[in-house]
């Protein structure tokens, strides 16, 4: 199921064009993405994330192959500041939940983009009669980010305690957070 482009403001009253990626985003894609890792908040180092131009192409490819799963970018004058994704689950038991992962460029956080990015795929996954529940995990420390998740009806669920070890040696709980449709 595709998904029309939208135009939306900031808080700053900056435009953002939200839309599904094509495989041409992929070098964009990485770049914001090396910007959201530096936050801490995703369990992914920068060193680890070295993804090659062809495997994001083809990572976006799955996204639109898959009718149950979205990937969508915001992006400001022609640059990708964010992202969000649905990813379908495969096994016949959970098909009926997506997970959802999200991130923004590090100079475009608090401006109100993960809020326009949720609302878009929440409107999306409900008239999509083969989802009834978005999954996410968080960090419980992304305080910001779980009163965003529950701002849209996610709840919490479960808590993994001490599931999260940095680099630093510091612990992190994880947070599961659902909506059910």
């Amino acid at each position: 199921m595709k998904i029309a482009t939208s135009i939306h403001k900031t808080k700053q009253e900056n435009q953002i064009t939200i839309r599904e990626a094509e495989p041409e985003d992929a070098t964009q894609l990485i770049e914001c993405a090396k910007s959201y890792l530096k936050n801490g908040f995703i369990p992914l180092t920068e060193s680890e994330f070295k993804p090659t131009i062809k495997e994001r192409e083809e990572w976006i490819k799955d996204f639109i192959n898959n009718e149950n799963s979205l990937l969508l970018v915001a992006e400001s004058h022609g640059t990708i500041i964010g992202n969000i994704d649905l990813t379908a689950q495969k096994r016949k038991m959970l098909n009926h939940t997506v997970h959802v992962g999200m991130g923004i460029h590090q100079d475009w956080q608090n401006q109100g983009i993960g809020a326009l990015m949720i609302n878009t795929i929440k409107e999306w996954s409900t008239k999509n009669p083969a989802i009834e529940v978005l999954w996410l995990q968080t960090f419980s420390n992304n305080i910001g980010a779980i009163h965003l998740y529950k701002k849209f009806g996610f709840i919490e669920n479960g808590r993994q305690n001490k599931f999260i070890k940095t680099e630093n040696g510091e612990y992190i709980d994880n947070v599961i957070m659902t909506l059910n449709l």
